[in-house]
């Protein structure tokens, strides 16, 4: 019984042309353990603040912390998955800066406004209150 490359000898094996040894597969699964320790350190850190400085922080500190920690997450596993880390600096700041910018602003808006919608809703049952007592 033949093998399929002997059966089709055009087709690529690509198995073969990998050039991959034992070294550097212990070299991809290093770096892919040490995105994990940072990763659970990260969110450790997120549920220790959460859990222990929440009253402390204040919601709209605590808003920030939490997305802070999770830009943190998100900037590091670019770096690493995306091969960002490689690349020279000014790149990485002309592409990672627009982001960042723009997600700041998204956040920014989405705790504004719901800060200021908040406040309404309190604003407008005072008045409420207030027709209904005449």
């Amino acid at each position: 019984m033949s093998t399929f490359f002997e059966e089709y000898p055009d087709y690529p094996n690509y198995e073969a042309a990998a050039n991959h040894d034992e070294a550097h597969g212990k070299q991809i699964r290093k770096k892919l353990w040490m995105v994990f320790w940072v990763m659970l350190i990260v969110t450790l850190i997120e549920l220790f603040i959460g859990a222990f400085f929440s009253e402390q922080l204040g919601e709209l500190n605590k808003e920030y912390t939490f997305i802070f920690f999770t830009l943190v997450k998100a900037f590091f596993i670019v770096f690493v998955f995306m091969h960002l880390g490689d690349e020279k600096k000014a790149l990485k700041y002309v592409i990672i800066a627009p982001y960042t910018l723009f997600i700041f602003y998204l956040a920014f808006m989405a705790i504004t406004e719901g800060v200021y919608s908040n406040f309404l809703t309190g604003v407008g049952d005072a008045l409420s209150a207030a027709a209904l007592s005449h």
